[in-house]
């Protein structure tokens, strides 16, 4: 995975995409949250591939790569989520669950067969502010609304922040479907 900083108005952000890679990697992505999930591949351009949507307690089996990176969103509210307690699953060799037995002689390299490792998405733990936060946005159709709130400014202006990611991070991955919906390269 590449992770290139560029400066983007007033804050740096941060790329993610695939990189190339044989080393595959075999992963159960299981929804551990009462929500739908979706389920998104960075490409190598750095553009969000939607797989799946989860539903509560669903898994997908997937074979994707070392340097593959994934992330996965709330269907309806866009709110970012973890796997295994990160923002970015980032998929590790098949075999390196068996290299310390290797090493050590307790096990032969015949021995070894692939086996998938478990992702568990859940959501992430966010401070009382921020919850809150994401609980109004829930409720509010747009951002003309924030003003109307009776919260200090400096809140309407984070709440409006939020709103405007949410809503970018939903509007990339949906052009991004849109232009690759017959082209969509394996994971």
């Amino acid at each position: 995975m590449t992770r290139n900083e560029g400066n983007q108005g007033d804050g740096v952000h941060e790329i993610i995409r695939s990189q190339p890679s044989r080393g595959l990697s075999f992963v159960r992505f299981c929804n551990a949250t009462p929500r739908r999930v979706e389920v998104i591949w960075m490409n190598y351009e750095g553009a969000r591939v939607k797989y799946k949507t989860l539903e509560p307690d669903e898994f997908f089996d997937v074979n994707t790569y070392v340097a593959h990176p994934w992330l996965f969103q709330d269907a309806i509210t866009h709110e970012r989520l973890n796997a295994n307690s990160k923002h970015v699953f980032e998929p590790k060799p098949w075999y390196e669950q068996y290299l310390p037995d290797l090493r050590s002689g307790r096990i032969h390299p015949q021995d070894i067969q692939p086996k998938r490792v478990t992702v568990n998405i859940t959501s992430p733990l966010y401070s009382l502010k921020v919850s809150a936060m994401h609980t109004i946005r829930r409720n509010l159709k747009d951002y003309n609304h924030v003003c109307q709130l009776e919260i200090p400014r400096q809140l309407q202006q984070d709440l409006v922040e939020l709103m405007k990611s949410c809503r970018m991070e939903k509007l990339s991955c949906e052009s991004h479907n849109a232009v690759e919906s017959n082209t969509k390269e394996p994971a």
